[in-house]
């Protein structure tokens, strides 16, 4: 859970002033005694820096630091692989997880690849077709017209034999 920032100087305050025993304090201030334990041993090792920085989830990450947490990962065994997601607060399922949407990424990118040509091609295809149409048509009525032709010939006769 992620904390206001004056809450957490608030508590420390209170802490610091005495008076009261943590768990007391942490009582009042609906929080747990670890999450004041780990606040005041930040507090002493990074003064109030610590409190403007918000802990990074990893659904915080951005693409480009989830790829250099794949690159950087993928050749790691696992003892190792595991020391460094919990070092950097992400869990093994996190990295799987990236590295699969990344795959479907470049997959998608490649098909949208694949299918960014075939718009040119399909109305080429389109203005072929329609130009093998109208070629049909025209020897359609030629072959029609020879018929004709042959037809008056033989009814009426040759007008070159005469």
């Amino acid at each position: 859970m992620v904390y206001p920032i004056k809450m957490k100087e608030a508590v420390i305050k209170k802490v610091q002033m005495g008076g009261k025993p943590h768990h007391e304090i942490a009582s009042e201030a609906g929080i747990g005694l670890s999450t004041l334990t780990y606040w005041l041993k930040n507090h002493k090792k990074d003064g109030n820096k610590n409190l403007t920085e918000k802990e990074k989830c990893p659904q915080d990450w951005t693409v480009e630091q989830r790829l250099n947490a794949l690159m950087e990962t993928g050749a790691m065994p696992e003892g190792e692989r595991v020391s460094w997601c919990r070092k950097r607060g992400v869990f093994s399922h996190h990295l799987e997880q990236w590295k699969k949407d990344i795959l479907s990424l470049l997959t998608l990118n490649n098909t949208a690849l694949k299918f960014k040509g075939t718009g040119r091609l399909k109305k080429e295809n389109a203005a072929l077709k329609k130009e093998l149409n109208r070629k049909d048509k025209a020897l359609a009525e030629t072959a029609a017209l020879l018929v004709l032709k042959k037809k008056a010939d033989f009814i009426w006769g040759d007008p070159k034999d005469d």
